[in-house]
């Protein structure tokens, strides 16, 4: 029911029209029978800083940030927590007495959904493909999970360079992934490939540890990712924990409670088709 005392939240992207938070998000307040809506704004770039100061005004409670946004945003927050100024990009917002708390909760996300599916990446080779906004907040997620060895590479070898550098990682070139593939036991995809239907797998894929599990970060699609792991009988994860696990820790910061992960399962199911 909504009146006058309904708090407001919203995620702001652009494109926006595809997400799926608002209707998990709209779910699970439902479900806690909290009187709260969660609502879709589309700002242009040039027009984020107006957006949020006008969110502020209007009394909003949160807000999550998704491309191209997450950047951005940062000069816009009061605080910001260490994870999200380590990895560089904020994706929840909470406003509180007047100021912008900005948190990344991507990380969170990627590390629950691993543990909720049974995996433990201690003494572990991970070799991360994409240098994007994900990788970040994984290769964040992993270094704190103490993995061994991570290896990032990305089509431009210079980006995966500045992100090796910037975390204390190894960065490998696209066209040698081959040597660091046969000891990987984990593969993650945080890039594009995969999006567009006539994308290929960007490197060979050889020589590979048969235990190896592939996760890609594309949930909805066939990917060359998931044609690997099905030509080789490897286990794959998609994309679909870290989503709505990264929703739910956003939940809990702005409320206090941790939601029902598998309504959100269910619901994504649908969604998705």
């Amino acid at each position: 029911m909504l009146n006058t005392e309904t708090k407001l939240f919203a995620i702001l992207g652009c494109p926006v029209k595809h997400s799926f938070s608002p209707q998990m998000q709209n779910r699970w307040f439902e479900k806690e029978n909290l009187n709260c809506i969660y609502l879709a704004f589309e700002p242009k770039p040039e027009n984020l800083k107006k957006t949020v100061e006008s969110l502020k005004l209007l009394g909003f409670q949160g807000v999550n940030i998704t491309i191209p946004h997450k950047i951005e945003v940062i000069k816009y927050v009061d605080f910001i927590d260490k994870a999200a100024k380590k990895i560089g990009s904020v994706n929840t917002i909470a406003f509180k007495g007047g100021k912008l708390y900005g948190y990344n909760t991507d990380h969170l996300g990627f590390s629950q959904d691993l543990t909720a599916k049974k995996v433990s990446l201690k003494n572990k080779n991970v070799l991360v493909i994409g240098t994007g906004g994900g990788a970040r907040a994984i290769v964040y997620a992993l270094k704190e999970s103490k993995a061994k060895n991570i290896y990032i590479a990305n089509r431009t070898l210079k980006n995966a360079e500045q992100l090796a550098e910037m975390f204390k990682i190894k960065a490998v070139d696209i066209n040698n992934v081959g040597e660091v593939l046969s000891e990987a036991d984990l593969l993650i995809n945080t890039s594009a490939c995969g999006m567009k239907k006539a994308d290929v797998l960007p490197f060979k894929a050889d020589k590979i540890k048969s235990g190896l599990i592939i996760y890609d970060l594309i949930y909805n699609k066939v990917t060359p990712f998931t044609k690997l792991a099905e030509d080789k009988g490897l286990k794959i994860f998609t994309g679909v924990g870290m989503l709505i696990r990264q929703g739910a820790c956003g939940f809990k910061i702005w409320t206090g409670k941790y939601p029902d992960i598998e309504i959100a399962e269910r619901l994504l199911k649908e969604f998705i088709g």
